[in-house]
């Protein structure tokens, strides 16, 4: 079979030399969704967004935030609409949301820095740095991870918009960055390791899978906890509670009936290995109790191409967490996936992943067209992926995937939809990026509903924004349309 594989890839590679980029005019009714970016923009959207990644809601008090890895480039660059100072240390921005759940305005709320570039910290380590996920818990209070180079360990802090207070809770290992912070309904918290140093303290030394236990984020309070030193830098630290590791790339996951690991991605027709994983990220925690004491988690792994695991599991009597059995996740009834980000919870309790960084040029498509080639064993089409993926449950061993085309081809950071459960916003990562909004035709069904795009304008340190409507789509049409673009991928053999 290995050998098989290998004679494939050569083949699948003399092929990749005459594949072609699909192309699609903007004027055709798929191209919203499909050529999103280049839609919204043609439609005068505002596309000067840097790093735009987490986006989380609370809905006591009608609030939504967002957060922006770094304030530079186009934000700060003194031409177009958004003109900030430069951040290289990032903000979370927060909106009002009204009763129909659409935001107006967006304004500075957590702001990182100063920046010192001859600090050891660059960024002050009492402040946030690249805020990347955010979550919010019972109380109100911000939960935000960090994707940053300017702190010798990445953190979480936690801020409170009534007290103004930061807080750190978490430490993460050396080269590694927070990824899948969830708060669950029951204030679990759950977070993950991606990419650690090797040469950090066993289980750290690769990408982990965790939870905190004995602390419970919608009721309990903490200390802020010290910046780590000596061997505190090469493990993963919180300010209350303990840190389980659930699992760990590479390591096998328990009961799982096709002996897959962790951080295992496999082509979709040979099932042979094509990689390991070390960069888990979202989680998505599907409880099947009132109490949130058990169910369905579900993580994303953020590579090319990508991938997913499903693991069942249970709170024990010691405050821990049983790991009862995993699954494989099997996402060849959509072609594959990758680069796999953050996730949210929808409010019907499925999981909602996002596929990040989609190729939009023949240029950015050629730099893993092999990969996704070979996972396809074809050619792989570069308009399958970028969208907001649905997963649950499926009746007995399985897990059901849809792909919400009609939601829009970006570089999804993060799409959570809102309690009217027909309006989404996203996190659109990458440089000069758009804010996009999303509302459902019905509620609780994503498959179809009209795709929007903000033209901002800047009124001091707040931004203004005008939602533009880049058309309605329908999942299944769009996905038709795909598959007639297939034939341009070897129209020159």
């Amino acid at each position: 079979m290995r050998n098989a594989l290998l004679l494939l890839s050569a083949l699948i590679l003399s092929w990749a030399g005459s594949q072609t980029f699909p192309s699609l005019p903007l004027d055709h009714p798929a191209a919203p969704f499909i050529l999103t970016y280049e839609v919204a923009k043609a439609k005068g959207a505002t596309a000067e967004f840097n790093k735009m990644e987490g986006v989380a809601i609370d809905q006591k008090n009608m609030k939504l935030y967002m957060a922006i890895t770094d304030v530079t480039k186009a934000m700060s660059d003194a031409e177009g609409a958004i003109a900030f100072e430069e951040n290289r240390c990032g903000l979370v921005f927060v909106a009002d949301l009204d009763a129909n759940y659409n935001i107006g305005k967006l304004e500075p709320l957590v702001v990182g820095g100063p920046y010192d570039k001859d600090a050891k910290d660059r960024c002050a380590a009492d402040a946030i740095s690249s805020p990347d996920n955010v979550d919010v818990d019972a109380k109100g209070r911000v939960w935000i991870g960090e994707d940053t180079g300017n702190h010798r360990n990445n953190m979480v802090f936690v801020y409170d918009p009534a007290s103004q207070e930061l807080k750190r809770f978490a430490t993460v290992p050396d080269g590694a960055e927070v990824t899948g912070l969830h708060i669950s309904k029951n204030g679990t918290v759950f977070m993950n390791v991606q990419h650690p140093d090797a040469y950090n303290i066993y289980p750290f030394n690769r990408s982990v899978i965790g939870v905190v236990n004995g602390f419970n984020a919608n009721t309990d309070d903490f200390d802020a906890l010290a910046m780590p030193e000596g061997d505190e830098t090469r493990v993963a630290r919180v300010a209350a509670g303990a840190y389980q590791v659930l699992g760990r790339s590479g390591d096998a996951m328990p009961n799982e009936i096709s002996g897959a690991a962790f951080g295992e991605v496999r082509a979709l027709h040979s099932q042979e290995t094509l990689l390991y994983c070390n960069n888990f990220d979202g989680n998505m925690f599907l409880a099947t109790n009132d109490a949130a004491t058990e169910g369905y988690l579900y993580t994303n792994y953020e590579c090319v191409p990508g991938g997913m695991s499903k693991i069942y599991i249970r709170q024990n009597s010691e405050m821990g967490w049983d790991v009862v059995q995993g699954e494989y996740v099997d996402f060849s009834s959509v072609n594959g996936t990758r680069t796999n980000c953050f996730a949210s919870v929808t409010p019907w309790n499925t999981g909602l992943s996002g596929e990040e960084y989609p190729a939009e040029s023949a240029d950015a498509w050629a730099g893993e067209a092999s990969e996704m080639n070979t996972l396809v064993g074809g050619l792989a089409n570069p308009f399958d992926y970028g969208y907001a993926i649905e997963v649950m449950p499926d009746e007995g061993i399985g897990t059901k995937i849809v792909k919400h085309y009609a939601m829009g081809r970006i570089s999804i950071e993060r799409a959570l939809v809102m309690p009217d459960k027909k309006t989404v916003y996203f996190g659109d990562d990458g440089s000069n990026r758009v804010l996009y909004k999303f509302i459902a035709d019905e509620a609780g069904k994503l498959d179809a509903g009209t795709l929007y795009a903000a033209k901002v304008s800047q009124e001091d340190t707040r931004l203004a924004l005008e939602w533009l409507e880049l058309g309605h789509g329908v999942s299944e049409e769009i996905a038709q349309a795909i598959r007639e673009l297939d034939s341009q991928l070897s129209a020159s053999n």
